[in-house]
């Protein structure tokens, strides 16, 4: 085949790519291919139609052997960068792009793509240069006017998004993302009506749009529209991750008002109360000062029983038949719960009304329960939900009723339960996608207010823990709890300090190899406790009332959750100031920490 008869064939075969013929394109690009194995235009083009058809590495195979072969056009490196991008290979795609740029600075569609790159790399300001540079170019372009609306909305610029939005919508007017982040725009600016507009507009174009949905949701529900908030939340609520979901609306409830209304009983259990506690103390002393709190306070512990209320799942939210939700006194940071993803309440309006996802299966439960509640960590499991029981105790008619709890107990969890009577056949679990109904249901109020715990619930747990645990004889009675096993809050030179530590009689446990009933036996032994802050120091609260103890915290880290849980109980109490090593962690909390060997022999030498 001579060389006119390969030109025609690849015009042809362009002319058909053109027309979107891309089988008969590409068989025609390999018939040249056979016939001229390194025809630049060739190769290039049939790696652009195997990008086309999703073969990302032939692609780039077969657009660089063009290039090897002495291609050198913006259009064939940009074209490569695009395929690197497709791969992942984002180093390699702006390499190639940038060097189109080079060839011609002047070439919008590489300026475009490098943009792209530069996104994907997490670098919107760069790539917002690049976007820019398009616009000048080719001033009806919607893409870059879509990022860049999206990355000024990133930079709490909600005017310039829109400018930079309305203008994409322009060109693209059925670009759904484009109007729900107009509507995140116009939100921020304060006009909601435009908002919803907007948003009508995403959810029109694309009905499976689920942020779209939600955000209309939230949006009628602060116009008061409350039936179309409820369908938008429905239409959201119609994907794999909520399966079994419907909306519904509630307020915000006070659980005594409600009680005293005529709807259940309300017992006040104790009084609210200053506690007179003493402050942390801290080694170096001068940081002492930092641990210092205003004077404890103690809320008022009631107990209530509703009649036909509904528990939700998860957190255990406890809502009445008349559509009050109660949150104060019986969770923590009740403000945020509305924040929380994926939980009950999706929306609170200024005014108290709460736009919620309630799970469809409800299953009635006949016989009278205790409520417990759902705390997550360690600390709030023990604080937030077991000290509940002091309440509960000061009814002996509720003291046979079973327990609602949360599915999936930990095992720890379970173990405490057991150990304070309650055994699986004394539980109710709420599973996660059903939400119970008790004809009726008893509810102890939270027994903390942020760092402070009422006395009175220490106490409980700690005698009702004691009196079933077995006294261990031959306990070590001055213990360091390392923490070498865990991820995170490391005492990175442990190795240095532990020949210290044995010379003053201490032993090392890993209390993460201990279940929960030995690492009570453990500390119900221990005359003197040292380690880095931790769950296992929740376990203080049946240590001895005699006993030493020091918890090794970092520098600039001053949250004395567990003096609070020593101090009712008479413990000598110091926090152990260490600096922390900021790389280990993003989180300062989680940092390991390196203690001074003179801080420890300060600590030691107390008497």
């Amino acid at each position: 085949m001579d060389q006119e008869n390969s030109e025609q064939k690849l015009e042809r075969a362009i002319r058909l790519h053109n027309e979107g013929k891309l089988d008969d394109a590409e068989a025609l690009y390999r018939e040249v291919l056979h016939d001229a194995p390194g025809h630049q235009t060739a190769l290039h083009l049939c790696g652009l139609i195997a990008h086309q058809r999703g073969r990302y590495r032939e692609a780039v195979t077969l657009i660089e052997m063009a290039l090897a072969g002495g291609a050198t056009t913006a259009a064939i490196h940009t074209n490569c960068g695009v395929a690197y991008r497709a791969l992942g290979e984002l180093d390699k795609a702006a390499r190639h792009i940038a060097q189109a740029i080079a060839l011609d600075p002047e070439f919008a569609n590489a300026h475009q793509n490098y943009a792209l790159v530069l996104w994907d790399q997490g670098l919107p300001q760069q790539a917002a240069v690049h976007f820019e540079i398009v616009l000048a170019l080719r001033a009806d372009s919607p893409e870059p006017n879509f990022y860049l609306g999206r990355i000024r909305l990133d930079e709490d610029k909600p005017a310039l998004a829109a400018e930079h939005l309305r203008a994409a919508l322009l060109l693209r007017p059925e670009h759904a993302e484009a109007h729900y982040l107009l509507a995140r725009a116009l939100l921020a600016q304060g006009d909601t009506r435009a908002a919803l507009q907007s948003l009508a507009a995403a959810v029109k174009s694309q009905p499976e749009h689920g942020p779209a949905a939600h955000l209309a949701a939230k949006a009628s529900f602060e116009l008061c529209h409350e039936g179309a908030a409820l369908a938008h939340l429905d239409r959201a609520l119609r994907n794999p991750a909520a399966p079994g979901m419907r909306a519904a609306r509630a307020r915000l409830g006070q659980i005594d008002l409600w009680c005293a209304a005529g709807g259940g009983r309300y017992t006040r259990m104790a009084r609210p109360q200053w506690l007179r506690l003493p402050q942390p103390k801290a080694l170096p002393e001068q940081e002492s000062r930092y641990f210092a709190l205003p004077k404890p306070f103690a809320l008022e512990i009631f107990l209530a029983r509703l009649t036909r209320a509904r528990v939700l799942p998860k957190d255990l939210l406890l809502l009445s038949p008349d559509g009050q939700l109660f949150l104060d006194g019986c969770v923590p940071s009740a403000g945020q719960y509305a924040l929380r993803e994926g939980g009950a309440i999706r929306h609170c309006a200024d005014d108290g009304r709460l736009l919620l996802a309630l799970p469809r299966r409800c299953l009635a439960i006949d016989a009278p329960c205790v409520w417990l509640g759902a705390g997550s960590g360690h600390f709030q499991w023990i604080f937030e939900s077991l000290a509940r029981l002091w309440a509960i105790a000061q009814q002996p008619e509720l003291q046979d009723l079973p327990l609602l709890v949360q599915d999936s107990l930990s095992h720890w969890q379970d173990e405490m339960l057991q150990l304070l009577g309650y055994d699986a056949k004394r539980r109710i679990e709420v599973p996660a996608d059903a939400m119970l109904e008790c004809r009726e249901l008893h509810a102890a109020s939270l027994v903390t207010a942020g760092y402070f715990i009422a006395p009175v619930a220490i106490q409980h747990l700690r005698r009702e823990l004691a009196r079933r645990m077995a006294p261990a004889a031959d306990a070590p009675r001055r213990i360091y709890l390392s923490r070498q096993g865990a991820a995170t809050r490391k005492l990175a030179n442990e190795a240095e300090l532990l020949p210290l530590l044995k010379e003053h009689g201490f032993v090392v446990v890993h209390p993460e190899s201990l279940s929960a009933t030995e690492q009570l036996a453990l500390f119900q032994s221990a005359e003197f406790i040292l380690g880095v802050e931790g769950a296992a120091l929740v376990n203080l609260l049946i240590a001895p009332a005699h006993a030493r103890v020091g918890v090794i915290v970092a520098h600039g880290l001053y949250q004395p959750w567990h003096h609070y849980i020593s101090a009712p109980v008479g413990h000598d109490f110091t926090y152990l100031c260490a600096e922390p090593d900021y790389a280990s962690h993003a989180v300062l909390a989680e940092c390991d920490v390196t203690l001074a060997r003179e801080v420890l022999q300060a600590f030691l030498a107390e008497r």
